[in-house]
């Protein structure tokens, strides 16, 4: 229905009870990089990051995912320039054990995958156009068939929300942000299509979402 929440009231707010928490550090110029669990090597971590259109009600995000738990570990809200949220990837992939990132391949988020490359980093997605079929970065060099990051479309965007909202209402991921909570209180259907209500944004759940998938 129109204005409907795309996940469950009830369930959100049992997240808001039982799971959501300060973070034990805020790091970064503007303190926007909120930490739960400083990187510990016995596990293997993905980065998933949407990257602002440029617009003033824009931002950029991301979230560090544990892989095997599903345990959200870090956060990301900001806007930087695309050079330094490359920057920001670069430093955060590499602390947290050369983590996979995962970027979306929008206009600007095509510069920072580009220079996430240029700079060496050795566990960037990448996936077939069309399919979306994950290749391995080794075998993507020189593969016109081959696209760095993950493209957010008409026929991905429903598939990855819906990921995301079958996996918070099966308990599935852990969420400790308050700020991604707040997303998901205005992320609702409008006309068909999930999305944020008019004058909130929606950076972190399509982060996320991204993670999930």
């Amino acid at each position: 229905t129109s204005g409907q929440s795309v996940v469950d009231g009830l369930i959100l707010e049992e997240y808001k009870n039982t799971q959501v928490k300060e973070p034990i550090e805020k790091r970064g110029i503007d303190s926007n990089v909120w930490i739960w669990e400083p990187p510990n090597y016995t596990k293997d971590y993905i980065v998933c990051a949407d990257v602002s259109r440029g617009d003033s009600t824009d931002y950029s995000a991301f979230h560090i995912l544990d892989i095997e738990s599903l345990e959200q570990v870090a956060e990301y809200k900001g806007k930087p320039t695309s050079d330094l949220f490359a920057e920001m990837l670069y430093t955060t992939g590499v602390e947290y054990k050369e983590a996979m990132l995962v970027v979306e391949n929008n206009n600007v988020g095509f510069s920072v995958l580009e220079k996430l490359l240029e700079k060496g980093y050795k566990n960037v997605y990448h996936s077939k156009k069309g399919s979306h079929q994950f290749v391995e970065q080794h075998a993507a060099l020189g593969d016109s068939s081959v696209v760095p990051g993950f493209t957010t479309s008409l026929k991905t965007r429903p598939l990855i929300i819906a990921k995301f909202e079958e996996f918070i209402r099966n308990k599935v991921l852990t969420i400790y942000s308050k700020r991604l909570a707040n997303e998901l209180d205005t992320f609702i259907w409008k006309n068909g299509r999930p999305e944020a209500q008019r004058g909130y944004n929606d950076d972190l759940v399509m982060a996320a979402a991204i993670g999930c998938w």
